[in-house]
């Protein structure tokens, strides 16, 4: 049977900063924005006692929490810790799925007793790192973070097969994984709130109702989930954004700013190790309207030159709130330096043979 850890770091963000400035430790710590506009990236415990959830509004959450502590975005130290952890669970096992900075899927099954190295781990990013994180351990992903998420923050929850109908019995539906916001709500309007409600339902009405993904969806609410760790995926896309402190209305104010996000976007491409082939602009009006624009391109682009082209083409007179820049359709440099080196390997073995039949 497979063992599988989720690890959760526990409000990334908010934390780092606490661990950062002690002063902060307490205190309801609002990372996304020290102005009225943008969103919430993540909130300490303390501030989500008054409501504030990531991705609210910063105005909203000012209006729930008015004297919390509002702070900017540190991607590049938040990358550092993350790496930090990495470290650490990279010693107990080399399959693991990596979301985001501040979660990750572990492969544990090569443990005949996988709790002692779940709670050492948890013990060692806490001593090693200063951050808490909660942990989940079962025999899928999906109840892995499921485990997780029951008793957070700094939790270690195990649900073992003969648990898991009883565990997820009474969770709001929203607990499944693929369960948004407007499925929720969908839902209710069929009286359907917990997971048990959701089992009445038969295969054929949640596949009427989520498509495809219905029958995964199906099999996760009775505890059934054959997904595998997926190592080293590739992105689908890396983007930066940031939220105007207020509306502009010209190129040339908006140039700049772009121009920073790419020279942003780019590190972090880098730092993945792969070749984007596809650049993106997007900007959001002052009445939230949101376009995007893209051009493809190739090895020899200057990525300058096309955010100029894309940049041309777009209006900015109704007034501009937000800038975001991003790369996607991905290539690996090494999959295409395989590619040149066979290539070249095939021209010299033709050139060999015309020279022996010569």
């Amino acid at each position: 049977m497979k063992k599988i850890l989720h690890l959760d770091i526990d409000a990334f963000f908010a934390s780092v900063e606490q661990l950062d400035r002690p002063e902060l430790r307490g205190q309801p710590v609002i990372v996304g924005g020290t102005g009225n506009r943008g969103v919430v990236s993540t909130c300490s415990y303390e501030a989500r006692a008054f409501g504030v959830r990531s991705a609210m509004p910063v105005a909203l959450a000012r209006k729930k929490c008015p004297h919390g502590i509002y702070l900017p975005v540190r991607y590049q130290r938040y990358e550092e810790k993350s790496a930090e952890i990495r470290a650490i669970f990279q010693e107990y096992t080399d399959r693991y799925q990596t979301v985001g900075l501040d979660e990750a899927y572990l492969d544990v099954s090569h443990y005949e007793n996988a709790v002692p190295a779940a709670r050492e781990i948890k013990q060692r990013i806490k001593k090693e790192t200063g951050l808490s994180c909660s942990i989940g351990l079962s025999y899928n992903m999906s109840l892995a973070k499921i485990a997780s998420d029951l008793k957070k923050p700094d939790a270690f929850v195990i649900i073992r097969p003969d648990q898991a109908l009883d565990v997820l019995r009474p969770l709001p539906i929203g607990s499944l994984h693929g369960v948004g916001k407007k499925s929720q709500e969908l839902l209710a309007k069929k009286g359907i709130h917990t997971v048990e409600d959701f089992w009445q339902l038969t295969l054929d009405e949640v596949v009427q109702l989520f498509g495809k993904f219905g029958y995964a969806l199906y099999r996760r609410a009775r505890g059934i989930d054959e997904r595998e760790i997926v190592m080293d995926r590739q992105p689908k896309s890396i983007s930066r954004e940031t939220t105007l402190p207020f509306d502009l209305y010209h190129r040339d104010a908006i140039a700049p700013i772009a121009a920073e996000l790419l020279s942003e976007v780019r590190q972090d491409v880098e730092s993945e190790g792969v070749e984007p082939q596809t650049l993106t602009l997007k900007i959001k009006y002052a009445d939230f309207t949101l376009r995007t624009k893209q051009r493809k391109a190739d090895r020899s682009t200057n990525w300058q030159e096309l955010l100029e082209e894309l940049l041309d083409a777009f209006d900015y007179s109704s007034g501009v709130r937000l800038v975001g820049v991003g790369f996607s359709n991905f290539a690996r440099p090494t999959e295409e330096r395989c590619e040149q080196l066979n290539l070249f390997t095939w021209m010299k073995w033709m050139e060999s043979k015309r020279e022996g039949n010569g």
